[in-house]
């Protein structure tokens, strides 16, 4: 199973927000080990997870537009 960050995503195809853990896809790829791309829930949508600095901003502009 991907190494997947604990926080909520939100899909930019359907804007569904669901829980990051547990969302990696295809388990059976045989790049999964690291794979960082999950998929939504919903509508099944693949996307890459924003970790590291990128994830960082992302959160507190999340957090910004949230409570202004």
């Amino acid at each position: 199973m991907p190494a997947l960050v604990k926080r909520s995503e939100t899909c930019p195809l359907c804007g569904t927000t669901f829980d990051a853990q547990g969302q990696g896809c295809r388990p059976s790829c045989p790049l999964a080990a690291g794979c960082k791309v999950m998929c939504c829930p919903s509508c099944g949508y693949s996307f890459p997870q924003e970790t590291g600095l990128a994830g960082r901003l992302k959160a507190l502009l999340d957090r910004r537009r949230a409570h202004p």
